[in-house]
């Protein structure tokens, strides 16, 4: 009989401390623990710091908050698959820290994976922005040759299609040079 009162008395306890809770936290609280995975990204490819100081971004931007500076000579491993236009992801085995690089600014020890950064890739993903004139227009593109019917350069290095000189290149840092 004592032991029936008790286990009613633990469920009346339990089903009281589960209403106190917030709702976001019982949901949590009855989810699964996430395993741990064999796979995750890991740096492969190396870089060396070629720049006499080389700023570590939190993002690939010039405007991006600075998380650490990295001098010449520095070797630096890129994080698999994670380049954006000329930034690489990189991860810096002496200190720990994991930040975005120029490629300006470093040197490749051995060439990095693959990005399907062509136009006819941008284009068959269907990038692209209808101007002030109404007309569909390619979005800007990263490739490491002029592609046909690019306009500008732009500063971080992507190649844009725009008709119009205003606005051009004003989310890749501005126009390095037109065509």
């Amino acid at each position: 009989m004592k032991k029936n009162a008790l286990i009613s008395l633990l469920l009346v306890l339990l089903f009281a401390c589960a209403c106190a809770m917030p709702r976001d936290a019982v949901s949590f609280a009855t989810q699964p623990l996430p395993t741990p995975t064999a796979t995750a990204k890991k740096p492969k490819t190396l870089a060396v710091v070629k720049a006499v100081k080389a700023n570590l971004r939190s993002r690939p931007s010039t405007s991006a908050k600075v998380v650490g500076t990295l001098n010449r000579g520095s070797e630096v491993a890129l994080v698999v698959d994670e380049r954006v236009g000329p930034w690489f992801k990189v991860h810096d085995n002496s200190t720990g820290l994991e930040g975005w690089l120029h490629g300006d600014l470093i040197t490749l020890k051995k060439a990095p994976p693959e990005t399907t950064t062509s136009k006819a890739a941008k284009r068959k993903s269907g990038k692209s922005y209808i101007n002030v004139d109404g007309i569909r227009v390619p979005s800007p593109v990263f490739t490491d040759k002029r592609p046909a019917g690019a306009s500008a350069r732009c500063r971080d290095g992507s190649y844009s299609f725009s008709l119009h000189r205003q606005g051009t290149c004003s989310h890749h840092g501005g126009v390095a040079g037109w065509f």
